[in-house]
């Protein structure tokens, strides 16, 4: 599991950062006036999501598959439940730019929820090959 861990956070590494100042150059290059000073929170949460999922996704103890889908559905609520609650605190205490924060946070929802899914089938292949291994 260890290498696969260190595979996982160099794709969600390299997919942030890609995706993180290639909208940046997007929104001041061709959209000016949709920047927003929050921005760089967006990019952030999703990379601190994402380490967090791999960390919990790839602990050895994978026993129980009852237990694994419950650990899954737990991860995907809690990812909501974060979103919502960074969503709600931009939209409550910043008042600016609420439609372009809006559409930049949905677009990296969706790109999160693509590289979550990824990692999900990826961890499953790993736990299927060790259980024909042994």
């Amino acid at each position: 599991m260890k290498s696969l861990k260190k595979r996982l956070v160099i794709i969600l590494t390299a997919v942030m950062l890609i995706t993180g100042w290639g909208v940046y150059g997007l929104l001041v290059s061709f959209l000016p006036e949709s920047y927003f000073p929050w921005y760089p929170v967006i990019p952030c949460f999703y990379y601190i999501m994402g380490l967090v999922l791999i960390q919990v996704i790839t602990r050895d103890k994978k026993e129980n598959q009852v237990k694994l889908v419950n650990l899954y559905m737990i991860i995907k609520l809690t990812k909501v439940a974060a979103c919502v609650l960074l969503a709600g605190i931009y939209l409550y205490v910043i008042t600016l730019q609420r439609r372009d924060f809006i559409v930049v946070f949905v677009g990296f929802y969706l790109l999160y929820l693509g590289i979550e899914t990824y990692f999900f089938y990826l961890t499953e292949e790993i736990i299927k090959k060790k259980k024909v291994d042994e």
